[in-house]
């Protein structure tokens, strides 16, 4: 069936109106009467990212100081959810340089207050939320060490094995404090209205894992974020007791991004993603950096 068919039968929805808003690698966003966002995931691991959006947002559902999808329409079968829009804009660099010192601050502070009551609510009894920030990194050793080690150079191998051999051994990576975190908070995934910040969008990452983890995007100095000087701002009003702790690990994150490639390209069955993933990681014990 296609995506009419589907909301119409499995949750008696008449569309009168159906727009494509944006699709990736992982599901087709559409926009329904101009009123609802209905997401279809196109792979498994997408599908458990849906499973999770709505036992999400069944948890956090009016605990939160800024508006998150509220998923009143799932279905496992179709892998299919749908939510009320939250009416705005996402934000992007361009959008972000556009804004005044205040309006920069003001987002600051919004996103800070935001982490902030998410990260102190009691941690959900959700299993498929659990995430082990050591048992994660030993899971994608191995991995690696099974797929892609008869593929690439010695050298290669020996980078891996001690990228891999300092995360184990650093407590400041093995050793968090646990939260409920967004775990993907990119600047797209926030929705402004009028130069605020309404709303936070694209709950299929989130986990129960080390609070720090939201924070690596916002620190990432790249084309695609607003830049480590705004991730600062948020630590500052978060009131972080470490700072150094996320900068470390959006500095690891870094590193640890021809991997995410490989790992999920895999996943994902995109030939493209993993090949560019290893010709990453081989490329950086050639000429030493990414």
């Amino acid at each position: 069936m296609d995506i009419k068919e589907i909301i119409k039968s499995e949750f008696g929805f008449a569309v009168h109106d159906l727009t494509v808003m944006g699709q990736g690698l992982d599901s087709v966003a559409y926009l329904v009467n101009n009123e609802y966002v209905f997401k279809q995931a196109k792979h498994d691991e997408a599908r458990a990212g849906l499973q999770k959006e709505k036992l999400v947002s069944d948890y956090l559902r009016g605990k939160l100081t800024l508006q998150i999808p509220e998923i009143e329409f799932y279905s496992e079968e179709y892998n299919v959810c749908g939510y009320k829009a939250i009416k705005g804009d996402k934000l992007t660099p361009e959008l972000y340089k556009t804004m005044s010192y205040v309006e920069k601050d003001k987002l600051a502070q919004d996103i800070a207050m935001f982490l902030s009551r998410m990260h102190a609510l009691p941690l959900p009894d959700i299993d498929v939320l659990q995430v082990d920030v050591v048992d994660d990194y030993k899971s994608d050793y191995d991995t690696l060490k099974k797929t892609v080690y008869g593929k690439i150079p010695d050298r290669s191998k020996m980078y891996l094995d001690d990228l891999f051999q300092r995360i184990f051994f650093d407590r400041r990576i093995t050793e968090y404090v646990k939260a409920l975190c967004h775990n993907y908070l990119s600047c797209n995934h926030m929705i402004i209205q009028n130069n605020c910040v309404i709303g936070i969008i694209d709950f299929g990452d989130a986990a129960v894992t080390d609070r720090d983890k939201d924070f690596i995007y916002l620190l990432e100095d790249s084309r695609e974020e607003l830049g480590r000087e705004f991730g600062m701002k948020v630590l500052e009003y978060y009131h972080h007791p470490n700072k150094e702790l996320p900068i470390l690990k959006a500095d690891l994150n870094e590193e640890y991004y021809p991997i995410e490639l490989i790992l999920g390209g895999q996943a994902m069955r995109s030939e493209n993603m993993y090949n560019k993933g290893l010709n990453k990681i081989i490329a950086i014990t050639q000429i030493g950096k990414l």
